[in-house]
């Protein structure tokens, strides 16, 4: 089976690259731009005519799509750009997919719920409340242009994933790692309590998406039978919901982070009080995992547990 990954060098796509790689039975072809280096391909993702070349020559079974700016606030500091890579990108890729045939998993966000009336299932509204939420709904319904009218598991499915961590490059490049940053500061800080997330390892989301690559090729109609309509706001695509296994804010991430590492937190200050400030969040945004676990999937790291190793190299004194 041959399958090409969008976003290569990004968090999530370096899980996933390793896990597709070390399979024998996959041919896997990976895509970057400003990290692309060999044997992946450089690609501009908001190139039509540069994307459908790829795809005809490299002539892939399955892309997945995992290329996206996914920290809110850049979105709204840069939305021209992020509408390029979220949006514009989403439909060149679905487009060149439907004319070569080729099966298309995209990866969207819990962002596309308004976080007011959770456990949220496959067929429950969606109400985004930030300008990253409303790009990846618009995303999903580019997929739903090219595929959600064709009864049939060809074609693509959308994969909501939360808010991820994993071993990062830089600080930044995970929203849940950055926060290591106020215990590094070690200065009195509010840290946000509100809002609860469901962050997910990256190498669980990436187990999930390769069950899901596994029973695309194996059982199809197992894809199909996740079609919904139009209450899931994507317009009737195969849709499944994955969210962490546990649920906790930015503050109780922060204090974990520094129990983890042996550090005294206590001048990080509980902010119990929506944000007034950057992008919106949506209050709870769990999802109902529970049409992946009867695929298989069951989520095995669990964020107190791995976040020390993750850490540790920026604890050291030549970092920061």
């Amino acid at each position: 089976m041959k399958i090409m990954l969008t976003g290569a060098t990004g968090l999530l796509g370096r899980s996933l690259s390793a896990r597709l790689m070390a399979r024998s039975d996959i041919a896997f072809t990976g895509l970057a731009f400003s990290r692309a280096h060999a044997p992946l391909i450089k690609a501009d993702l908001a190139n039509s005519g540069e994307i459908e070349s790829i795809i005809a020559s490299q002539k892939p079974d399955l892309v997945i799509h995992a290329a996206a700016e996914r920290r809110p606030d850049i979105v709204d500091k840069d939305p021209k750009r992020a509408q390029a890579l979220n949006v514009e990108a989403t439909a060149n890729m679905a487009a060149a997919c439907r004319k070569y045939g080729t099966f298309m998993i995209y990866t969207s966000t819990d962002y596309v719920y308004d976080g007011t009336n959770p456990p949220y299932c496959p067929d429950s509204p969606v109400n985004p409340l930030n300008e990253y939420g409303k790009l990846k709904l618009a995303g999903e319904r580019e997929m739903a242009r090219q595929f959600g009218t064709a009864q049939r598991a060809a074609g693509g499915l959308v994969i909501r994933i939360p808010m991820l961590y994993g071993p990062v490059e830089f600080i930044e490049e995970s929203s849940v790692i950055e926060l290591a940053r106020h215990l590094k500061a070690g200065k009195p800080c509010k840290v946000d309590n509100w809002s609860t997330r469901y962050p997910l390892h990256v190498d669980d989301v990436a187990a999930a998406i390769e069950i899901l690559v596994d029973t695309w090729a194996a059982e199809p109609s197992k894809i199909e039978a996740a079609r919904f309509g139009n209450e899931a706001g994507n317009g009737g695509l195969p849709l499944f919901l994955l969210s962490g296994p546990i649920g906790i804010t930015k503050y109780g991430m922060v204090m974990e982070m520094a129990r983890s590492l042996g550090l005294d937190a206590s001048f990080v200050e509980a902010d119990s009080k929506p944000s007034t400030s950057g992008a919106p969040r949506p209050k709870d945004c769990r999802m109902d995992s529970g049409r992946l676990q009867t695929l298989g999937y069951a989520p095995r790291l669990v964020f107190p547990a791995r976040i020390k190793p993750i850490l540790e190299p920026f604890f050291t004194p030549s970092t920061f």
